[in-house]
């Protein structure tokens, strides 16, 4: 009997995916006058929210340290915001894929391996809108090279192969323990504050040398470091970002395929 792999199931369904997330995006706004439009509105908004709260009532943050230069706060602040929002919304939408959508679940015949993809491709979306309105301010500024889209298209490569395996494992989690869509929630408050996105490092270092370690083995540390290198020093991220980040998404990704693959001829009866 053929063996069903996850892989070759997105691969195959890759149509039925980009379909649902269609769907999806139209579903998040049915009713609306600008539609799909609002999933672009809504980062934007937080963005400038964020920059405004940062940069004008605490001056002292208009100009940051960035290794051999300094950034004006909203570009500092921007590609930051902009990753983690993908980052945020992709899990906390995957986690509830599977739970969400009991109905089909019980329809043998639905790939009920796409349902975890759908909310990363679906956020990715307004991360890509967001992330070219902001290379169009960077334009204006003069702070634009073309060379920073290459190393950009990796970068978002390596974020979407990041999310993937947690996306599949907290998927999966939630199906038999469902508080665990709650306990993600709260955790990623956490885990952005004590993730340099609205500051830089040092801010914290300086009182709490500790948090330097937690800032080297956080891998959205990292990657938010690699995307503030790339647009600020028009540089690729160092080699040892980028292997320590293949490393996570090595070990993250088997961990989720590994508990989805064992986990999902239980989803009928679970949901």
């Amino acid at each position: 009997m053929h063996r069903r792999t996850l892989e070759g199931e997105l691969f195959a369904n890759k149509r039925l995916l980009w379909l649902f997330t269609l769907r999806e995006l139209r579903a998040r706004y049915a009713g609306s006058f600008l539609g799909i439009f609002w999933s672009v509105i809504h980062p934007l908004i937080m963005l400038a929210l964020y920059i405004i709260v940062f940069s004008t009532l605490v001056p002292r943050t208009g100009r940051l340290p960035f290794r051999s230069t300094t950034a004006e706060y909203t570009v500092f602040l921007c590609p930051a915001l902009i990753a983690w929002n993908w980052f945020q919304e992709s899990l906390l939408g995957a986690t509830n894929s599977i739970t969400a959508n009991a109905a089909v679940i019980r329809k043998t015949v639905f790939p009920i391996s796409i349902l975890p993809a759908i909310p990363l491709t679906a956020s990715f979306v307004a991360f890509s809108v967001s992330l070219m309105a902001f290379l169009l301010f960077l334009s204006f500024l003069g702070h634009f090279a073309w060379i920073v889209l290459v190393w950009l298209i990796l970068l978002a490569l390596i974020q979407a192969a990041l999310c993937i395996g947690p996306a599949y494992f907290l998927a999966t989690i939630n199906v038999f323990v469902r508080d665990t869509g709650q306990l993600i929630f709260a955790v990623f408050q956490i885990l952005f504050w004590s993730t340099p996105v609205v500051y830089p490092p040092e801010a914290i270092t300086k009182s709490f040398p500790a948090a330097e370690w937690w800032f080297r083995l956080n891998p959205m540390a990292r990657l938010i470091d690699a995307y503030r290198e790339v647009i600020l020093l028009h540089r690729s991220p160092s080699l040892e970002t980028l292997l320590y980040l293949m490393i996570w998404i090595i070990i993250s990704y088997h961990a989720g395929r590994s508990a989805f693959m064992h986990g999902r001829k239980h989803f009928a009866d679970e949901v």
